[in-house]
């Protein structure tokens, strides 16, 4: 017995060996030295950190068996707030003592075995105290097993229970155990931690499984000295990270918070410890528990003393501060009023209220914040307030909407918000009752997803929706089908199914609209339990009796359930048997949509999808617009981890223009969430036929003609549902419904009532003018706390740590308005009548915003705040101080805006980030220091190298070098460069010194990207963006400026200023200046040895020059050029011309072309001329030539050229100088035209053989006549010529050479045509036709371009970059989509006139043929027309006929054909005078006058708009525009008389390999700085940006001044499009276009139709058109409206109903019947509520037509009738009737064909034999009880109008008929009776001719059978189901006897 119990002790001494676990014993006091540390930051040195930093002895005494005492006392805290980590931690005395003031108590806890019991503590400590205290025990949890080294557990600790890994390991001799352990804080059990604000998101649980945007861990180190008797924790230490992401983990940078504790133990003293007198509470175990952090907000941190007055002080602050502008930090205030009342209760709400509510400004703040406050004393307060009728009911409505979805759903809120919804939300369709009722059903989403008890209000709400079912009330079964949506939970599912289709008996009669929200309220359901929502709306989708819009939303909440791919492949199968195409198309593109996105959460989806795109592909991809669609954006990006999306259904009804339902909805991917900021859905029935009648109050419908009568005769017929006109809509955010409401019938018709008749019924609108009138003053605030979003944990220190988001704004509208109108409006007045009135509208208002965005990641308590704070601040201002009048008579508009005189911000956004520390002990010492120190950020590019020999020589350089950098470094700045100072702004001003104002944006960044690239890192640091107005000095004070615009006859009367044009620099010129230019040009030209006598001499001369230069001068000079084979002869003629009769031509073909439209007003002998500018001459001779223009009237051009195709690089030259004469220097200062004879002598050729000379000679030619404005340049002129080559030297000057391809055709033109006279030896060629054929409307001129530009270039080269490189290999390979050539459209369009075709063609790359002839275009365009052809080879002949005779051709009409072809003003008055002017004191004219001339006829629309300075100056900016069915021109020039600076566009469909294609080609030539700059820059981003869309990148030289877009239609939904660029070639082939393409054959064009004014309109219907329907009914077949053919004949004499509208209240019934059995003769009857008209057949073949029994168009002379919106007509044996107020666009009766064309807005209300128009072809055989018929006779028969008698010649009835056998259902023999009745003849009468119509059978069992006279009195057959479906017999024809009856 002794040994066992020797050895059991032994084994007792041996356990408790290994026995570690720490234990305190009694009566001894253990002391330890305890350091705790947060911080918080970003994990790199050099940013600013804040956190706190806590000393103390830590005192733990065994007072009893596992009850131990813990004492804190010698505290010192300090603060860390600065650069990490070269700062360090300062002390705080003041947070100290309040730290020492929370911990002076101790508390008691239980300790066994290394576990924490619960707590014991006095109710003086606070839970901010205690959970202090919990952090210092939570060290002591050790959880150590015997016998196990290393192992994982749930440990309980202070943030839950939590995965733990520990590893021990033991030191024998020192008797020392190290214990290590891990805590992963992510995979908790009961985890502790508050999340506010993001109920209404849901996670992405494959974004979390990817990226973790929150990750905490904890290691604890621990030395344990154990004895025999006891372990004793030594050394204890505690690191805690948790880390937070906002994108992607890896790549988008972290920010930290770092938790440290140190426990050392310094002394251990056998004592027994004094226990406080105090009475200890349990106060819960070692988890952490939340006290103040809710009530305190981050952002924030002060002493509450006196609540009340505090509040006061807050709200008189807000008040004040907001009274005037609204200041940066008005939300901040507004926040901490918001803290001041969640710390206050209901008695300091009260007295508040008391004090403030009489004052509208304090109001209005109370009832903004105090539902902001979310709490059930807020919401106890509101209640008081609406019990007491205190609030109105739009107050009651915001305040109750905010309250709701502010608060959280704890017990009491709940009690408060059901009190609310029962006592004070009215059950109506008021706002208040929609709001309160969607707000509480958000509230108890709130509750559902938070906990699972939320019965109570799931309760109430379904209450309520059995209720509005019981009553039937549509209104308020919306709302409780719409709040339960909200809620969104599983058990409302049984109640919601009571109004689906299908499920409940009585569902199917309530309204589309209640089916509709129905479906609609399960989607959020869908979230919570998919499976069961994606069973009932399969089943809803499969059944195709429900309605297709129900069955499509049906679709959309399936597929947001995110179903698998079976769900997927049902939903397939049934698409593919779809007969509605509406559903179908629906269908098809939602998956299509789906399919693309790159969510993660869909990824799964997606796939399925496009898995089932590829079964249903083939066949609903070409679906049209008129179908239901879903359009989808959507992208993800990974490194952010962030994605965003946009849809948009629409979902059609019948095929009509306007969708019926149109819903758009955003999502985002953030932070691991997913949300639905926002969705709207808008609903529209019936509102295009009401629009398309315009206002027309319902009439009795059944007055004039009663259909009922009629329609009595058809088998049960049904109306179709009403569609009530109706507009309804819904706001959603976050998937929460808000608002929704409508537009009815009344409301719609009263607001066209207002508009159209007297307002008697409307005093509201009476109301407001009269108020305006007397003047109104409004100031409105709104403050809204829209976003509070905080995720609070608790870390091992015992504070809690806080990552929180705020969002808050404040909005301010003020100001006053006043109106005077006069004549002062009557009491009867209509609102149209202001159409006539003048007013006069003063208004001085200001919009403000003020909004705060704050993000705070810290430690968060109502003792100390320190952490990061990012605060983004934007505010905007915004005044309007205008005072307009207002004429509309006059059609004049005036509006004065006082000057700029102080400095106004309109925007201002700043984003800082800090670190921050904050105590309540020492407000003053708050710090916050930015996390980027500016001068901590380097600038690489201001570094300089320093070598290891750096001498004070290098240092030199350096040192100047730098200084240069800063001034230079600010490229943007204007004015005074603030760069010096602060390095990192940018600022930029527009100055209008003009009207003294400039607008100046700065903008400032430094972020701390250059310490880690990563996104978090670029936001880090300090943004600016500033946008304001500065006042600029003017010489004289500015009093207002002031706007005038007068439209209409007056528009002449308010030009301040006549806009003429001039030549800048036009000087009289003496005849012997211009012999001795002309001569030295010669002689240069001769010295340079280029011109080579005889063969290449032979020069015409030329009238090319400027259009600017054209038939200026009366009296024009001539000149002779000759040269005859023998050597060269100079003889000049040349006439002074007048100075009065200078003009020169600005919207002419001007420019480097100069080509002149010379005429002469006198007889002069030679029409004025120019010589032929570079880019004239060189575009038709393809050579380097160069021009001195001028507007002398006669020129003589040498020209020399050599166009040999050989010589693919030759230089050739028309060298052309021009005798300068009076009129001299047409668009080219005097120097340039002087000296342009270095370009013409420098020009260097080989003429070879006469073919060049040919070519030399047609080609000055061709360069003498004004071209068309071809858009296209030299690449038209070039290849016309027939050249393919490059030029050696481009031009950056002179990018536009001109087309002469086009002027050579005018030439040639003018040769054929005109006489050839010789009255003066010179060869002059007009281009007068040219002109004409510009005006006919070819294409609009171009001042192609002017010269101006190129003054200080006195060198014009050829510019190659117009002309395209074609090169050889285009013709051996297959080319690429970017280099395929574009033809453009061709369209004759006055063959009379012989139009070359040359202005079509200019837009396309001519390509060159081979012949010599320069004026014949090869290509596409031109070859297409004849008239092109014929002008090519006349060039040819012309140009051999002009090198042996010299011709002068003289047109008389030149002159004023060019006046005509330029500026608008010489001809027109304008259309409208805009003047902007600053007056100032002095009274001088000062500002900008814009004045707009419009010229449209038949064939095109001419548009100028010039712009002139007031004050007299020769700047203008000129823009000018054409339009023509195929092609559209655009030009915008400015600078000294329009000339300095220029761009021009042209946009023209064509063709691209023969596929239908539209090009847009963009030129310009000099340019602003600034625009090259910028656009420098932006090109930088365009191959990044294009790689990104898809796009591929070629390399290809393209023209520098040249920008081409096109677009090539590949199928009717691909495109190939080219972007051409300066230095990038960029293409995509089979770019998706999201819509068909309209690829039909394009609409023939007639000319008489399109002009400026109808342009829209003619849009507009022919869209109107191509949604009418029309409906064909002949002898023996018939066409429905949706194009379904069907043959059969029906040839008795009883009426047909053709169509009907088959709406409740029919409007018309159009019915035709054969009048003769034995002929073919018909007649029609169209029965309309206003009219009757009959058409029937006359005995001479005619057609007779009675209105209302009356005859009309019955003389021979009259073939039309007009009355009461019935139009009938006559054309040929054709009767046409129009009612288009009833629906009726056409009816045309040949006598043999009948036509029904019905407007658009009668889709899917038709019926009859024409069918009902839905665009559907599924159920044409729609029989008057809308059943669909078996076969097409039946269909036929059952809209047959039966008589009563057969006198009228219909001798049918309709029998029900017994089936004859008796066929076997069931395994039974049964009686059939057919379900729907049969045409039989009438009593009394035999069938003569009978048919065979297939109908149902409802068939009985033998025995129990009813006979069939029970059957045909049965109701029961209307409702009988079929069961089997036979052929019988139906009687057509029949024979009576008697009177049958």
């Amino acid at each position: 017995m002794r040994g066992l119990i020797l050895a059991l002790v032994l084994t007792l001494v041996g356990s408790q060996h290994l026995n570690y676990q720490p234990d305190f014993s009694e009566n001894k006091v253990y002391t330890f030295n305890y350091e705790s540390m947060l911080l918080s930051g970003l994990p790199e040195k050099g940013l600013a950190r804040a956190g706190i930093r806590i000393k103390s002895k830590v005192e733990i005494s065994g007072i009893g068996p596992k009850l131990c005492l813990i004492r804190i006392h010698s505290i010192e805290a300090a603060e860390y707030n600065g650069v990490w980590p070269t700062s360090s931690f300062s002390r705080s005395l003041k947070l100290t003592q309040v730290l020492t003031g929370q911990l002076s108590n101790p508390i008691k806890f239980e300790y066994s075995n290394g576990h924490v019991g619960n707590l014991m503590a006095p109710d003086s400590v606070s839970d901010d105290g205690l959970n202090i205290y919990r952090g210092i025990l939570n060290v002591l949890e050790l959880s150590i097993k015997k016998m196990q080294h290393s192992y994982s557990l749930q440990e309980a600790g202070i943030g839950g229970i939590c995965n733990t890994t520990y590893v021990i390991q033991e030191n024998k001799r020192a008797n020392l155990v190290y214990v290590t352990k891990s805590k992963d804080l992510n995979s908790c059990e009961e985890k502790v931690q508050m999340v506010t604000g993001s109920a209404y998101t849901h996670p992405c649980q494959t974004c979390q499984q990817r990226n973790k945007n929150s990750r905490a861990t904890a290691t604890y180190n621990y030395k344990i000295k154990y004895t025999r008797n006891e372990a004793v924790i030594t050394q204890a230490d505690v690191e805690e990270i948790h880390q937070f992401a906002p994108f992607n983990e890896i790549t988008g940078g972290n920010a930290i918070i770092e938790a440290r504790q140190k426990l050392a133990l310094t002394d251990v003293q056998k004592d027994t410890a004094e226990v406080p007198p105090k009475e200890f509470q349990n106060r819960k175990s070692l988890q952490y528990q939340f006290g103040s952090e809710l009530l305190q907000l981050p952002v924030h941190l002060f002493r509450i003393k006196n609540v009340e007055s505090q509040i006061e002080e807050s709200l008189q602050d807000l008040v004040e501060t907001t009274s005037e502008q609204l200041p940066s930090d008005a939300p901040a205030k507004a926040l901490k009023l918001m803290h001041l009342f969640r710390a206050a209760n209901e008695e300091n709400y009260e007295s508040v209220w008391k004090q403030f509510s009489s004052r509208p400004a304090y109001r209005r703040y109370i009832l903004d914040i105090i539902p902001a406050v979310a709490s059930h004393r807020a919401l106890r307060f509101l209640r008081h307030k609406m019990e007491r009728q205190e609030l109105t009911n739009w107050e009651a409505a915001q305040t109750v909407l905010v309250a709701l979805h502010s608060s959280t759903p704890t017990r009491d809120v709940m009690e408060e918000a059901t009190l609310i919804v029962k006592k004070h939300c009215p059950r109506s369709s008021t706002v208040l009752g929609k709001v309160c009722h969607l707000s509480y059903a958000s509230l108890c989403h709130k509750q559902c997803f938070s906990s699972d008890s939320c019965s109570e209000c799931l309760q109430l709400l379904h209450g309520f929706a059995g209720e509005a079912l019981s009553k039937s009330n549509t209104e308020e079964i919306s709302l409780a089908l719409k709040a339960l949506g909200n809620v969104g939970h599983p058990a409302s599912i049984k109640h919601i199914k009571k109004f689906l289709p299908g499920y409940a008996a009585g569902a199917s009669d309530l309204p589309l609209k209640v089916h509709a929200t129905a479906v609609m309220a399960l989607k959020n359901i869908g979230m919570k339990d998919p499976k069961m929502v994606q069973a009932i709306t399969l089943e809803i989708f499969l059944n195709h009796k429900i309605h297709p819009r129900v069955r499509m939303l049906a679709a959309v909440v399936l597929l947001e359930t995110k179903p698998g791919l079976p769900i997927l492949m049902t939903l397939v199968d049934v698409v593919l048997k779809e007969p509605s195409m509406q559903v179908a198309s629906f269908i098809y593109s939602h998956l299509r949509a789906l399919g693309r996105s790159t969510a993660p959460d869909l990824q799964v989806m997606a796939s399925a999808c496009r898995m089932a795109i590829r079964v249903l592909s083939p066949k609903f991809d070409r679906s049209g617009y008129q179908f239901s669609k879903v359009f989808r954006f959507s992208m993800f990006k990974e490194f952010l981890m962030s994605g965003l999306a946009a849809k948009y259904l629409v979902l059609n009804n019948a095929g009509s223009l306007i969708p019926t339902m149109a819903m758009s909805q955003l999502r985002t991917h953030f932070l691991g969430r997913v949300a639905d900021p926002l969705e709207v859905g808008i609903t529209v029935e019936g509102l295009q036929e009401m629009f398309a009648k315009g206002y027309s109050p319902d009439g009795d419908w059944e007055t004039d003609y009663d259909f009922k009568e009629i329609l009595k005769t058809l088998s049960d017929w049904k109306a179709f549902s009403s569609d009530k006109p109706f507009a309804s809509g819904y706001l959603k955010m976050f998937g929460q419904e808000l608002f929704f409401g409508g537009l009815d019938k009344k409301a719609i018709q009263n607001a066209l009532q207002a508009w159209y008749g007297p307002d008697e019924k409307i005093p509201s609108i009476r109301r407001i003018i009269s108020s305006l009138q007397s003047g109104v003053g409004r100031q409105w605030t709104k403050a809204l706390l829209s976003s509070e979003i905080r995720r609070i944990v608790p870390t091992c220190t015992g504070f809690p740590t806080e990552t929180s988001f705020y969002y808050s704004s404040i909005t301010k509208v003020a100001g006053n308005v006043q109106a005077q109108i006069t004549p002062s409006p009557k009491p009867d007045f209509r609102l149209t009548e202001l159409l006539n009135a003048n007013i006069r509208l003063r208004s001085k208002m200001s919009v403000s915003m003020a909004k705060e965005m704050t993000f705070v990641m810290g430690i968060n308590t109502h003792m100390v705040q320190a952490g990061l704070e990012a605060h983004t601040k934007m505010s905007a201002h915004v005044p309007v101080n205008v005072v307009a009048t207002v004429h509309m008579k006059e059609k004049n508009i005036k509006i004065e805006i006082p000057p700029c005189k102080d400095e106004t911000n309109i925007i201002n956004v700043r984003s800082k980030t800090f670190a921050v520390t904050r105590n309540i002990g020492d407000l003053t010492a708050s710090k916050m220091t930015p996390v980027l120190l500016p001068e901590a950020v380097p600038d690489i590019m201001k570094m300089s190298f320093d070598s290891d020999s750096a001498s004070g020589k290098t240092d030199n350089i350096r040192d100047r070098q730098s200084a240069e950098d800063v001034s230079l470094g600010n490229s943007f700045s204007f004015g005074h460069s603030t760069s010096r100072k602060e390095p990192f702004v940018q600022s930029m001003c527009s100055n209008a010194s003009t009207f003294g104002v400039q607008v100046c944006i700065e903008r400032k960044s430094i972020h701390a990207a250059f310490i880690k690239n990563v996104p978090l890192y670029y936001l880090v640091g300090e943004h600016a963006l500033r946008m304001s107005f500065k006042p600029v000095y003017t010489e004289a004070p500015i009093e207002k400026i002031q706007v005038t615009i007068q439209a209409g006859d007056q528009a002449p009367t308010k030009m301040v200023r006549l806009v003429t044009f001039e030549d800048p620099e036009a000087q009289v010129s003496s005849s012997k200046a211009a012999t001795k230019r002309v001569k030295k040009i010669l002689d240069d030209t001769d010295d340079q040895g280029t011109r080579k006598s005889r063969s290449s001499s032979s020069s015409a001369s030329s009238t090319s020059g400027s259009a600017e230069s054209a038939a200026s001068s009366p009296s024009s000079s001539d000149s002779d050029n000759r040269a005859p084979q023998g050597g060269t002869q100079l003889n000049l003629k040349t006439r002074q011309s007048k100075a009065k009769g200078k003009k020169f031509y600005p919207f002419g073909d001007s420019g480097g072309s100069s080509s002149s439209s010379s005429g002469s007003s006198s007889s002069s002998s030679s029409k004025s001329s120019s010589s032929s500018s570079s880019r004239s001459s060189s575009g038709s001779s393809s050579s380097k030539s160069s021009s001195s223009s001028s507007k002398s009237s006669s020129s003589s051009s040498s020209s020399k050229s050599s166009s040999s195709n050989s010589s693919s690089s030759s230089k050739s030259s028309s060298s052309s100088s021009s005798s300068k004469s009076s009129s001299s220097n047409s668009s080219r200062s005097s120097k340039s035209s002087s000296s342009s004879s270095k370009g013409s002598s420098s020009s260097k050729g080989s003429s070879k053989g006469s073919s060049s000379s040919r070519s030399s000679s047609s080609s000055s030619k061709g360069s003498s006549s004004s071209g068309t404005g071809s858009s296209n340049s030299s690449s038209s002129s070039s290849k016309a010529s027939g050249i393919k080559h490059k030029a050696k030297k481009q031009s950056k000057t002179t990018p536009f050479p001109h087309a002469s391809a086009a002027e050579g055709e005018r030439n040639v033109r003018e040769q054929k045509h005109k006489t050839q006279s010789s009255s003066s030896s010179s060869r002059s060629t007009s281009s007068g036709t040219s002109s004409s054929s510009e005006s006919t409307g070819a294409s609009y001129r171009h001042s192609k371009y002017d010269r101006q530009a190129e003054t200080k270039h006195v060198k014009p080269q050829f510019n190659s970059h117009s002309s395209y490189n074609t090169s050889t290999e285009w013709d051996y390979h297959l080319p690429k989509v970017y280099r395929l050539r574009f033809r453009s459209a061709h369209v004759h369009r006055h063959p009379d006139r012989k139009i070359s075709s040359s202005s079509s063609s200019s837009s396309s790359e001519l390509g060159g043929s081979s012949s010599s002839r320069s004026s014949r275009p090869s290509g596409a365009t031109s070859s297409s027309s004849s008239s092109s052809h014929r002008h090519g080879e006349s060039a040819g002949r012309s140009s051999r006929r002009s090198h042996m005779s010299r011709v002068s051709i003289h047109d008389s009409r030149g002159s004023s054909l060019t006046r005509e072809r330029n500026f608008l003003g010489d001809v027109i008055p304008p259309g409208i005078t805009i003047v902007a002017q600053a007056v100032r004191s002095d009274n001088r004219n000062q500002g900008y006058q814009a004045t707009a001339y419009v010229r449209s006829d038949a064939a095109k629309v001419d548009v100028q708009l010039v712009v002139v300075q007031l004050a007299e100056t020769n700047w203008k900016a000129c823009a000018d525009a054409v339009i023509l069915p195929l092609k559209a021109q655009a030009r915008l020039r400015w600078g000294k008389e329009c000339r300095d600076y220029r761009i021009a566009a042209m946009a023209t469909t064509g063709q691209l390999a023969r596929k239908p294609a539209v090009q847009l080609k963009v030129q310009w030539g000099s340019l602003p700085s600034w625009i090259k700059k910028t656009s420098t820059a932006f090109m930088q981003y365009v191959p990044g940006a294009a790689l990104v869309l898809g796009f591929s990148e070629a390399h290809q030289r393209n023209p520098s001044h040249e920008f081409i877009v096109r677009a090539a239609a590949t199928s009717p939904r691909t495109i190939d499009t080219v972007i051409k660029a300066p230095g990038v070639t960029l293409y995509y082939q089979a770019l998706r276009m999201p819509f068909i393409l309209p690829l039909g054959p394009s609409a023939t064009y007639e000319t008489r139709d399109i002009t400026a004014w109808n342009l829209f309109p003619e849009i507009a219907s022919q869209i109107a058109q191509e949604d009418q329907s029309t409906c064909e009914v002949r002898e023996g077949d018939f066409k429905t409206f949706d194009r379904v053919s069907r043959t059969y004949s029906f040839n008795q004499s009883c009426n047909l109903i053709v169509v009907q509208d088959c709406t409740e209240h029919p409007k018309f019934i159009i019915t035709t019947r054969k009048v003769d059995p034995q002929s073919f003769s018909r007649e029609v009857h169209i029965n309309t509520t206003s009219a009757n008209i009959t058409i029937c057949p006359a005995a001479n073949s005619s057609l007779l037509v009675a209105c209302n029994e009356k005859p009309v168009l019955s003389h021979s002379g009259v073939s039309e009738y007009e009355k009461d919106n019935v139009k009938i007509y006559k054309n040929g044996t054709t009767v046409t009737v129009e009612v288009p107020t009833h629906g009726l666009k056409k009816v045309a009766f040949d006598g043999v064909i009948l036509k029904v064309t019905v407007a658009s807005w009668m889709r899917g209300k038709t019926c009859g034999v024409c069918g009902n128009n839905d665009r559907e072809k599924h159920n044409e055989l729609l029989m008057p009880n809308h059943k669909l018929a078996h076969s097409c006779s039946a269909f036929v028969h059952s809209w047959v109008l039966l008589e009563e008698t057969c006198s009228g010649g219909c001798k049918l009835q309709r029998s029900y008929v017994k089936l004859k056998r008796n066929p076997t259902i069931d395994g039974e023999e049964s009686t059939c009776y057919s379900v729907d009745p049969v045409l039989k003849c009438m009593k009394d009468c035999t069938p003569i001719e009978k048919t065979s119509v297939e109908v149902g059978f409802h068939c009985f069992p033998k025995d129990t059978a009813v006979s069939l006279l029970e059957w045909q009195r049965s109701s029961d057959k209307k409702s009988a189901s079929e069961d089997v479906v036979e052929s019988v017999d139906a009687d057509i024809d029949c024979t009576c006897t008697g009177d049958c009856g």
